[in-house]
């Protein structure tokens, strides 16, 4: 026995000696950014109307120690509290005999403030009405279009100020993180703004019509649930644009999407609320809870990361691993904000909710206000890989070649050639000097020399011009593996939380792990991505090229703490916006992929809009949020048929929305190219005439299958959505025309409507 404790006492002694050795030079405590500084008296308003508009007045209720938006048309008062707690008491007591608790205090919160211990890095939360609001530790100040409610919180030493405005259609609800006040001890990381402002009661349940809305992937609707055999609620949290690609990952989810959109609400019948992230969407972190029986509220949320950080594991032992979150010195310095839009009637839907942000990003100048066309055929044709050659036992670096210029040149001669179009998209992905490997950022500005010469390139974008052909060419322009093109491995790299340069590393498909024997990889420094975008834009001009395509730059972010307006990935989306916008301006049409909002509104095309959300088991059923918002503005086409595992259902997805037809190609067949470790060779052959084999023959039969109803949709916006059944949509075009998507493996029949088992009818065209 005393040998066993012995022994524990010493695993115990090197477990803290390497928590010591990667915690270093970070756990001492430092001054705060802005140090908390107490008040002798708290100064508030009396009830009073602080804004106002032709619909709405701004209130401050004194008595309810709350904001309240008035609807005048409506006669009804909106407020971060829900309706059923704006006027109702609240009690800290668990349910007990002789004692009913009402409302918790949480839910009458205008903000969750997350912080951690400086000195061992524990984290925790503090909700602002039970720590600050209800000890009369806070402070209301009117400003020029509403107030500020200064939150204390005098046991953390944590000051907070909410900024509550009023615009046009609701309430924006914002943090400025320059102005709160920490102190050494307690620092904040977070903040989630408004976390009941959309919610349903869980009384409500069972009700079709109450609903939480959830941009995952394309969107999904959740209706809420209560667990009765689990006492915690069901939380899902999703960042939105993704991860950040400068956060070292030990270990990938298994994740179906990504959200691409900084938008999701809530339905309560006849009523509704929208909430658009305004500012500080990079940072932000959508938090799905269902069934949370402590407040008796399903409900959905924005947390905000304005404290960016570094993940950093130490193994000690064989089964010994310590895994310690380092955060950054300071805050983003960007305000974070969400924008609350109510909704009435048949507007209180996400249809309602698709059309407000569609609305908002008109406003905004991101959205085109003028229709699109779609593109019906859109072609993805794939250069290459790097392999390993080996030469009397020597290895040497080689390229294995899926597809030469000629062959793809070849290729989207013959597509139109047998199915018609007037006009096709064509994108060549990884013609570079790296193939479609990361190497040399942008692919050096440089057709790879086994893909063919200048001159080939050059007849190819001639006959693109002067046959319909929209051709663009694909630069990674975010992640690189040795020096060139302007930056190099030494200084050109983007810096993590720690101060340190981030070395990536390749995710195993299988394993989900980091692959070692692949390497690793770097992200471009964000102080460099205007001279990429313009070495890139140089080379197109050179070549003649109409278009790039930024597959990227229109889907990753990330964070580089060598200059602070980048922290915590702050001001990507408006880094990205302006290379898109001048791209735009200099008469180059750009096409991204799976694209994040920002992104998506300003490409010419956008490849593989997503078509499904990340399916969690507590999503109820997922919707095209993604294409209502944008259809009939941007260009959009699916994934691809051909590299999806069931090609009848991936068709039905994009006849659900109208959207545009994506195959990816390559011109040669390779055995060697389909054991890679990339997913896109398998079945991606257009014709072998050796084995009279390929997907050509496919394409044309889909393609004149679909073009009738194509093109009676084309360039219209989606007017309504429905989920008939779990397998049976309907969706209305604002021409008119309405098609019904049967998923389902029954024929589906009401009224004058039949839809064939895995099929599609079409009305009005």
């Amino acid at each position: 026995m005393k040998l066993k404790r012995i022994i524990s006492l010493l695993l115990c002694f090197a477990l803290c000696c390497g928590l010591l050795l990667v915690t270093v030079g970070c756990s001492e405590k430092r001054a705060a950014e802005q140090a908390f500084t107490p008040l002798e008296k708290y100064e508030r308003l009396d009830t009073t109307c602080v804004a106002e508009n032709d619909r709405y007045s701004l209130i401050w209720s004194a008595e309810r120690k709350c904001v309240v938006l008035y609807d005048k048309v409506m006669d009804y008062e909106w407020s971060y509290i829900p309706e059923e707690a704006l006027n109702t008491s609240y009690d800290y007591s668990i349910d007990e005999e002789g004692a009913t608790a009402t409302i918790r205090p949480q839910v009458k919160s205008p903000i969750i403030v997350h912080y951690y211990n400086t000195g061992n890095f524990q984290t925790d939360e503090t909700n602002a009405f039970a720590m600050s609001i209800d000890k009369g530790k806070y402070t209301v100040t009117p400003t020029e279009n509403g107030l500020i409610m200064t939150c204390y919180f005098p046991d953390r030493e944590l000051t907070v100020p909410v900024e509550f405005t009023l615009n046009e259609n609701g309430v924006d609800v914002s943090v400025d993180p320059t102005k709160i006040e920490e102190n050494e001890l307690y620092n904040i990381y977070g903040i989630t703004l408004a976390p009941f402002f959309c919610s349903v009661s869980n009384k409500d349940v069972n009700k079709d019509d109450y609903y939480l809305f959830t941009p995952s992937g394309s969107g999904a609707v959740v209706r809420p649930t209560v667990d009765d055999t689990r006492e915690a609620a069901v939380e899902v949290t999703e960042t939105v644009y993704g991860a950040d690609a400068n956060l070292t990952q030990f270990e990938k989810k298994t994740l179906a999407e990504t959200v691409r959109m900084p938008v999701y609400g809530a339905v309560n019948g006849d009523k509704g609320v929208c909430a658009i992230i305004k500012d500080g969407a990079e940072m932000a972190r959508v938090v799905t809870t269902i069934g949370q029986k402590f407040t008796g509220y399903s409900y959905v949320s924005t947390s905000f990361h304005i404290r960016g950080y570094q993940e950093v594991v130490q193994n000690l032992f064989t089964a010994s691993i310590i895994k310690t979150r380092l955060y950054a010195d300071a805050f983003t310095p960007d305000k974070i904000n969400v924008g609350f839009y109510p909704l009435y009637g048949e507007d209180a839907s996400y249809v309602g909710m698709a059309e407000t942000y569609r609305n908002y990003l008109t406003e905004e100048g991101y959205l085109k206000a003028e229709k699109s066309n779609d593109s019906l055929l859109n072609l993805k044709l794939v250069g290459g890989i790097e392999t390993t050659e080996f030469h009397f036992g020597i290895p040497s670096d080689a390229m294995l070649v899926a597809t030469t210029v000629k062959q793809a040149q070849s290729i989207i001669k013959d597509v139109k050639g047998k199915t018609g179009l007037e006009s096709i998209n064509a994108n060549l992905i990884g013609f570079g000097k790296n193939g479609n490997d990361i190497g040399v950022v942008a692919g050096g500005y440089a057709l790879g020399k086994d893909f063919g010469k200048e001159a080939d390139l050059e007849k190819l974008i001639k006959y693109s011009k002067n046959n319909g052909i929209n051709l663009y060419m694909n630069f990674d322009m975010l992640r690189f593996k040795s020096s060139g093109g302007g930056v190099n491995t030494t200084f050109g790299k983007a810096e993590s939380a720690t101060g340190s340069f981030t070395e990536l590393e390749y995710t195993g498909l299988n394993s989900r792990q980091p692959d070692k024997t692949l390497g690793k990889y770097f992200l471009v420094t964000r102080t460099k991505f205007s001279d990429v975008a313009a070495n890139i834009e140089k080379t197109a001009k050179d070549w003649k090229l109409t278009g790039v395509s930024l597959d990227t730059l229109t889907s990753i972010s990330y964070s580089d703490y060598a200059e602070k307006e980048y922290y915590a990935r702050a001001n990507f989306d408006k880094q990205a916006s302006a290379i898109l916008a001048q791209f735009g301006e200099n008469g180059l049409n750009v096409a991204g992929s799976d694209a994040n909002g920002y992104a998506a509104a300003l490409c010419t095309h956008v490849y593989d809009v997503p078509t499904q959300s990340s399916k969690y088991r507590s999503f109820t059923y997922d919707v095209p949020f993604y294409q209502i918002v944008f259809k009939g503005s941007v260009s959009m086409s699916g994934t691809s048929i051909n590299l999806s595992t069931n090609e009848k259902v991936n068709l039905l997805k994009a006849v659900e929305s109208g959207l545009g037809l994506t195959y990816t190609l390559v011109g040669q067949y390779n055995t060697n190219l389909v054991s890679s470790a990339q997913n896109v060779f398998y079945g991606s052959v257009y014709w072998d005439e050796t084995i009279e084999l390929g997907v050509r023959d496919s394409i044309v039969e889909t393609v004149a299958g679909y073009k009738d109803y194509f093109n009676s949709v084309n360039g219209a916006k989606i007017a309504d959505h429905k989920v008939i059944t779990q397998d049976v949509r309907v969706t209305t075009f604002d021409n008119g025309v309405t098609v019904y998507v049967n998923y389902g493996n029954r024929d589906y029949t009401d009224g004058d409507i039949t839809v064939a088992a895995g099929g599609y009818t079409v009305k009005g065209a």
